[in-house]
């Protein structure tokens, strides 16, 4: 489709540029960043219905590293629209999804790659943390569902099925969930797949891997395996619950490393009430290197980890706000701000001061995030001074691959492969599986075809390529499964108040642009009609989903009236 309008602009000096132009007379012409593969292939259908509208729009494909060091740092200024994609996840471990639109000074300091920064918004998304209940945590999120489909700092495109596949003539028994038999929020495969014969390794095929193992929390997590590690090679206090049967069973409590809690309440002394939680750890776990050390996880660990370790903005984590506020202006958290402390071997408590207490009806996201890792190994670094030229964060420290999982590390070469072996003193039940391989392949049809040839029994976080749907199908020793996909697909502005492109931080030119994307044909012609059309990062089928949230569906007449209306001008 081709648009062919002429309007005068107001006057100003005649210009040579065929286009659209703002209320102020200003140019409007905007790269479109992805990178390569489906977000690409994306990239060019959404350019095109821009295009189509008139807009001067250029797309550009650059390399997934440097893509990365630009989303999360976007006051480099480096990329004004992109196109990318995020794995909310089930309720209520959705709720870190909440940091990409976050106050970009406090929560979501790392995670806010558009620069967006609504006051109401920001308040909710804490509000959001602490809810009573789920009927409190539900009002809140309809609201905060209701900000973000105003301002439009993201565009929500698609939310694609996965096409998953995996091979039976080694392993059966695979857990397929949500996203697939081996995503990053699936541990259960790897825990419960039974051999056919005598395999005893099993072999992943991934395009990524993460690019050292020091518990970098940004490296580990930018991966499927970094996240998988921090599941089996470490562990996290809780499992994330099977949903396969019960979608509301995402809720529960799934013991791990923490067995069990309890909360109770004390006076604070000033009128107010504490809230306090007490944490019973799993008893007679091993760490990988107990055999040298002779120490078993301990309530100390804990502590340690939640001082340390866990994300110190978390809004979760049982911190002394008076403290922080008065001592440091918000702008640091240290480790004494952190209320925790051991009783005993095996128990420790959390105390949540008065303004700042938990739900008790669910556990926080973290605690299936975070692992637990070992005093006596990361200890070291913390007895530098942060202000010592030698001083290391405790996950950048060497000898990090002591964890608790049922799989240790046996060997790792970061641009070709991760081995892990069974840890045989696991402390619950052991996997079939003695060995874990991730192979890493350079492009999707070397990893497919190593599939077919039996090389690799899975594959991860990749659809099959629907030409080769059929032939799978076919195969006895191959099943294909469509599954609900985790990844949401979005359009991202960046709107930094000092880097950003001033002319996207209008939020009427951000809403014509939904209206001129066809979203419904991405979706049947990048991903052969497998998936929905989401209006937010909560899941359409989900409990919290704000079902009268605005569409923007695909209207370029809407798109072009809204611009007119707002001041607009269009010169051919």
């Amino acid at each position: 489709m081709v648009l062919v309008l002429a309007f005068a602009l107001p006057a100003c000096e005649p210009t040579e540029e065929s286009g659209w132009y703002t209320p102020e007379g200003d140019y409007i012409s905007f790269d479109l960043t992805t990178i390569p593969g489906w977000l690409s292939d994306v990239g060019l259908m959404v350019t095109s219905d821009l295009q189509d509208l008139g807009l001067d729009v250029t797309h550009q494909v650059i390399d997934s590293t440097t893509f990365v060091d630009y989303l999360y740092q976007p006051n480099l200024g480096a990329m004004q629209v992109f196109i990318y994609r995020e794995d909310p996840a089930v309720d209520p471990w959705s709720d870190w999804i909440w940091s990409l639109m976050s106050d970009p000074y406090f929560w979501g300091y790392l995670w806010n790659n558009t620069w967006y920064d609504n006051e109401r918004f920001n308040e909710l998304s804490i509000a959001n943390i602490l809810a009573a209940n789920q009927t409190d945590k539900k009002d809140i999120l309809f609201e905060m569902q209701e900000i973000l489909a105003e301002d439009l700092p993201l565009i929500y495109l698609v939310r694609p099925e996965l096409i998953s596949s995996y091979r039976t003539d080694n392993w059966e028994d695979w857990y397929n969930t949500l996203g697939g038999p081996v995503i990053w929020n699936n541990e259960y495969s790897y825990r419960e797949v039974t051999p056919v014969g005598n395999a005893t390794q099993l072999n992943v095929g991934s395009q990524v891997l993460m690019p050292n193992l020091m518990m970098d929390t940004e490296a580990m997590t930018y991966t499927n395996i970094g996240c998988l590690y921090y599941m089996m090679v470490y562990e996290c206090w809780a499992f994330i619950p099977k949903i396969n049967e019960d979608p509301g069973a995402s809720y529960d409590f799934v013991p791990k490393l923490i067995q069990d809690y309890e909360v109770s309440y004390e006076d604070d002394g000033e009128g107010g009430q504490n809230q306090i939680w007490t944490l019973h750890l799993q008893e007679g776990v091993k760490w990988h290197d107990y055999d040298t050390s002779g120490k078993n996880v301990t309530a100390d660990d804990l502590v340690f980890s939640m001082k340390h370790v866990v994300g110190k903005w978390s809004v979760g984590k049982p911190i002394n706000w008076t403290a922080v506020e008065e001592d440091t202006g918000w702008e640091e958290i240290w480790p004494e701000h952190v209320l925790v402390g051991a009783e005993g071997d095996y128990t420790a408590k959390m105390t949540y001061i008065d303004g700042w207490h938990i739900p008790e009806d669910y556990v926080q996201n973290w605690w299936l995030w975070d692992p637990i890792v070992p005093k006596h190994i990361f200890e070291p670094p913390m007895l530098l001074d942060p202000e010592d030229p030698d001083y290391k964060e405790p996950w950048e420290w060497d000898g990090n691959r002591i964890g608790t999982g049922p799989f240790k590390v046996k060997e790792f070469e970061a641009d070709d492969y991760l081995l892990l072996e069974r840890f045989d003193d696991y402390w619950g039940d052991l996997p079939a599986a003695e060995t874990v391989l991730y192979k890493l392949y350079e492009g999707i049809g070397p990893m497919f075809t190593a599939l077919e040839a039996g090389v690799i029994d899975v594959v991860e976080n990749q659809s099959v390529p629907f030409s080769k749907i059929p032939d799978y199908e076919a195969d006895p020793n191959i099943t294909v499964e469509p599954v609900p996909g985790l990844s949401i697909y979005y359009m991202g502005f960046n709107l930094h108040p000092d880097e950003g492109y001033d002319v996207l931080k209008d939020k009427i030119l951000r809403q014509a642009v939904a209206y001129a994307i066809d979203k419904q044909d991405i979706l049947d012609m990048v991903f052969g009609g497998y998936g929905e059309i989401p209006d937010g990062f909560i899941y359409l089928d989900s409990i919290m989903h704000n079902p009268d949230l605005p569409q923007y569906e695909f209207n370029p007449t809407t798109a072009r009236d809204m611009l007119l209306a707002a001041g607009y001008t269009y010169v051919e």
